[in-house]
């Protein structure tokens, strides 16, 4: 810590972005690690500036820093605006997204005792949206998958296994229905593993998959699926943890990766003091971007003061049952810091 700062790209939407970055920005400082912060506006207060909802130039701006940290941005009302996070994701060719799901202490969940990856590929399937009317009442979605990208993002799950001191990777599909597609999958998903010979190597059907999290989720390590069938994983993931404040995406691209939130914040309204948004919906994917940038020490001693402010449970915003403003629970969280709370270390 307090070495050579690091250049990143802070994303934001309006004044509950703005209230979400100052917390980071405040914690950062108390953690003692150097960042240079480059501001940038995006999704709705882009818009009202004249620009699109991603612009090119914020775009242009993540490339040049290769990092950023983001919260889900809404997409603006009206017609002709698209999704800004997506048109980021298309814009940065992310190919994969990686979901941490591992319980934060203090959040009411029976599932305390596991620690999964899901990584989710960003690129095809049937969120490609490549459909059309046959006949009047019939429509087709077409499902689009390639060797070569199933077998990218399934090398980069069992990279990030043997990088991240993982046991296992699981390939999740539906081979049993969709045999080229799916069986593909699958195939891919034993030819790279024979390249990895430390790490294991199963594969599981999406629906049993499904009840396997909620029934026996220590079973599982590293999953890999589909964009798809990996939506849908990571939100019953973050049922099971508790809250999808506690979740969140790492969006791989092949010259940046973007920290995200997982959740939307409320409606961008409110100024200063008077927003009560959860400031871990950008806190948490701080933690995660601090272990990228080699700051572990602080990511650990970040997440245990979010833990120990969870626990405490006297200081907790609006969604989490309580009355606190984004700047209290911040100021909460920066006490912990300097109280120096410790708890489990963050893997790895």
């Amino acid at each position: 810590m307090g070495g050579t700062s690091r250049s990143v790209v802070l994303v934001h939407g309006g004044p509950v972005s703005d209230a979400l970055g100052e917390a980071v920005k405040r914690c950062m400082t108390v953690l003692g690690v150097a960042i240079d912060w480059l501001d940038v506006d995006a999704g709705t207060r882009a818009v009202q500036a004249g620009e699109r909802a991603m612009p090119e130039h914020v775009v242009a701006a993540i490339r040049s820093a290769g990092v950023a940290l983001k919260p889900l941005l809404r997409t603006p009302l009206g017609n002709g605006y698209g999704s800004p996070n997506v048109q980021l994701r298309k814009d940065l060719g992310v190919f994969a997204g990686v979901r941490p799901l591992r319980p934060l202490r203090g959040l009411r969940t029976p599932y305390a005792g596991f620690d999964i990856v899901l990584v989710r590929e960003m690129t095809e399937g049937t969120y490609s949206g490549i459909e059309h009317d046959i006949i009047p009442g019939v429509v087709e979605t077409i499902k689009v998958t390639t060797a070569a990208k199933c077998e990218r993002v399934v090398e980069f799950a069992f990279d990030w296994a043997e990088r991240h001191g993982r046991r296992q990777v699981c390939v999740v599909h539906k081979a049993n229905i969709m045999k080229l597609s799916d069986g593909m999958f699958v195939r891919i998903g034993q030819e790279v593993a024979a390249r990895h010979p430390t790490i294991g190597f199963r594969d599981i059907i999406v629906d049993n998959c499904a009840m396997q999290l909620v029934a026996r989720p220590e079973q599982f390590d590293v999953l890999v699926a589909d964009s798809m069938f990996g939506d849908i994983l990571g939100d019953i993931g973050a049922g099971l943890i508790g809250s999808p404040l506690a979740v969140p995406s790492i969006n791989v691209a092949p010259d940046a990766t973007v920290f995200e939130g997982t959740w939307h914040v409320p409606a961008e309204t409110g100024q200063g003091p008077e927003v009560t948004a959860n400031p871990l919906a950008l806190l948490v994917p701080a933690t995660e971007m601090l272990v990228f940038l080699g700051e572990r020490v602080a990511a650990d001693r970040l997440r245990a003061a979010i833990e120990q402010v969870l626990v405490d449970g006297a200081v907790r915003t609006p969604d989490l049952g309580g009355r606190a403003s984004t700047f209290a629970m911040t100021a909460a969280i920066i006490a912990a810091l300097e109280r120096g709370a410790t708890m489990a270390p963050v893997p790895v």
